[in-house]
């Protein structure tokens, strides 16, 4: 293992809550940066309670996962001690996370323009559900709140079933985790010109927004508005989702002509792509959909899973089994990827989680320690960065400070 991690000697102040921001602050983490995650004193961050109990009922798993190497630090920032106490950690911070609702940092005394005269340096990531700005900026918001706002739910499903998840619960979450990280460390590159820092401003809908490809540039040149296709995709065919013999399921992807004609070789049909077949581009197989979508569920229905896959792969037709969670975590792939790492969760038991992405040949992140317990470096992270004295803090815990 490397001796110095890409982020070492960066500082960060996470007072965010559930999901998105701390995974922000996580990621920056995996690759050295110190991370103190700021609680409340006596309810600490709710994403403790939510979702599957670990060994430590007071720590669920999702906690254990999301907050890896992090310390715990409580502070009741709405007090005037709490409030003075997180100022003067920011002075020696980079960076600071909160996803509170807008006007909320300011109504504790804790605005940008407050923190930017302690430190001129200080990068901050604000995450809220609709940005800091806007008609809908003090509306409250979590992960399907953008799934919904940012279209991605409407075209998600059946189409004659209601709009579904797409995919995990917290899929929002977790993108604009990653933006947010990005955003940090954008403003961290450019600091190193400037000397200055600045806000990353990110609404959770707005990554979600992203991932809509060309849906809305069609829209404003031709006024389409996309459905819902299932499993199917709005501009090629066939792509999807089919069930097999077994009554497992694959997906195929037929992004081209190339493709296509590739794919009916490996169903002993290569007539299907003659360049006089009502399926020979990509534009007639999107017109005869329902047509070309039935002959490949048919093929497909006719074979075990795996031969399908097998015959498929020896085609090179973009295809892949639909795992379940148990078939992933047992997958070669992802042994030989090394894309689970195990931990202690701090009670006894240990906890597997996803290990750090991207990979960093010289520099790679690394997870060192699952969640935190409440405040179990509050005394430490105050006497080491603040100096604050034994009677001072208990002066502060008396008065339900810390």
């Amino acid at each position: 293992m490397p001796n110095e991690s890409v982020l070492e000697g960066v500082l960060v102040l996470d007072a965010a809550t559930y999901i998105a921001a701390p995974l922000s602050a996580s990621i920056l983490s995996e690759f050295g940066a110190q991370v103190i995650k700021i609680e409340h004193p006596r309810s600490g961050d709710p994403l403790r309670q939510f979702g599957t109990k670990g060994t430590d009922p007071s720590a669920s798993m999702q906690w254990l996962n999301e907050n890896r190497n992090k310390r715990s630090v409580t502070l009741d920032l709405s007090k005037p001690e709490g409030r003075d106490l997180f100022i003067a950690l920011a002075q020696r911070a980079d960076v600071v996370v909160e996803n509170f609702r807008p006007g909320t940092f300011e109504r504790w005394g804790l605005d940008w323009e407050t923190l930017h005269a302690a430190n001129r340096r200080l990068v901050m990531l604000r995450l809220s559900a609709f940005g800091q700005n806007g008609p809908l900026r003090e509306h409250i918001g979590l992960a399907r709140i953008a799934h919904a706002f940012s279209g991605v739910l409407s075209i998600s499903g059946e189409v004659d079933r209601p709009p579904a998840n797409p995919g995990p619960t917290s899929l929002a979450d977790y993108v604009a985790g990653v933006y947010g990280a990005l955003g940090l460390m954008l403003a961290l590159f450019e600091r190193e010109r400037s000397g200055l820092g600045q806000v990353v401003d990110l609404a959770l809908y707005e990554p979600m927004l992203k991932t809509m490809d060309e849906a809305f540039a069609v829209f404003n040149r031709t006024g389409f508005v996309r459905q819902r296709f299932g499993s199917q995709v709005a501009t090629v065919a066939p792509t999807a989702n089919y069930e097999c013999a077994d009554g497992r399921f694959v997906t195929i992807g037929v992004p081209d002509d190339k493709m296509f004609a590739r794919l009916s070789t490996a169903m002993c049909a290569p007539h299907l792509a003659d360049s006089n077949s009502k399926f020979a581009t990509n534009a007639l197989r999107v017109e005869h959909r329902d047509e070309i979508e039935g002959i490949v569920r048919t093929w497909v229905q006719s074979h075990d899973r795996d031969a399908v896959i097998r015959l498929l792969q020896e085609r090179d037709v973009p295809c892949a089994p639909i795992l379940d969670i148990a078939e992933v975590a047992a997958h070669p792939q992802v042994a030989a990827r090394e894309n689970f790492v195990t931990r202690p969760d701090g009670a006894g038991g240990t906890v597997t989680m996803q290990a750090p992405v991207p990979k960093l040949s010289r520099t790679p992140g690394r997870v060192v320690t699952s969640g935190p317990s409440l405040g179990e470096a509050t005394s430490e992270i105050l006497q080491r960065l603040l100096g604050l004295s034994d009677s001072q803090l208990a002066d502060l815990r008396s008065k339900k400070v810390i």
